[in-house]
């Protein structure tokens, strides 16, 4: 008597197309999460970086780096902090890094050319959002970042303290020691007090 081999049950087939649909969908919800982010926050970048001192040549490429990062980082975003918290604390690196090449530039066309640097022209001067910066770049770093994010993008300390990695009290002394700083410097410029969230003269 001929035995009949077992029947085997037999997995449907994959279909290639529906696997290489999965990624491509998700690649479809980034891209349109990235796009949402970008709509939203753009103007903010721009102002961040332009406060934390990155120049006007520099800030359109400045801001296309932060949302660089944030293409690569998205996935690592928990909700923990708020969405301008996460981009702040992006803008703050990329602005350090804009900087520090800035000066390599600058000091090695002073070295070539060894001429000073022009003094900034009277329309500057006048122009209330960029005399704004002009205080702010000198403070130091730690400083300048803990005033921009209080008095004028309104961040709470706690907010601060998670951006900058520091203890809520290190916040409130630096955002002292900021704000007698520029009191002292806007005293010897004989210029008013800035002493509230809004920008003289309508925003930097």
């Amino acid at each position: 008597m001929t035995v009949s081999p077992p029947a085997i049950a037999l997995e449907p087939a994959a279909d290639p197309a529906r696997g290489a649909a999965r990624p491509a969908a998700a690649a479809a919800t980034g891209e349109r999460a990235l796009a949402a982010i970008y709509a939203e926050h753009h103007a903010f970048v721009w102002r961040s970086l332009s406060r934390l001192g990155v120049d006007d040549p520099r800030l359109d490429d400045a801001v296309h780096d932060v949302f660089m990062v944030v293409a690569r980082r998205l996935h690592e975003f928990e909700g923990r902090a708020s969405m301008r918290t996460w981009l702040f604390a992006i803008a703050m690196r990329v602005a350090q890094a804009v900087r520090r090449d800035a000066t390599r530039e600058r000091n090695h066309r002073e070295r070539l050319a060894r001429e000073p640097q022009p003094s900034p022209s009277p329309h500057e001067a006048a122009d209330a959002a960029r005399l704004l910066r002009s205080l702010l770049e000198r403070l130091d770093d730690d400083k300048r970042a803990v005033f921009i994010m209080a008095e004028l993008e309104g961040m709470t300390a706690p907010e601060i303290a998670a951006v900058i990695d520091a203890k809520v009290a290190t916040v409130y002394s630096r955002l002292r020691l900021a704000r007698e700083q520029l009191e002292r410097l806007a005293a010897a410029a004989q210029l008013p007090r800035h002493d509230g969230a809004a920008t003289p003269g309508g925003g930097a």
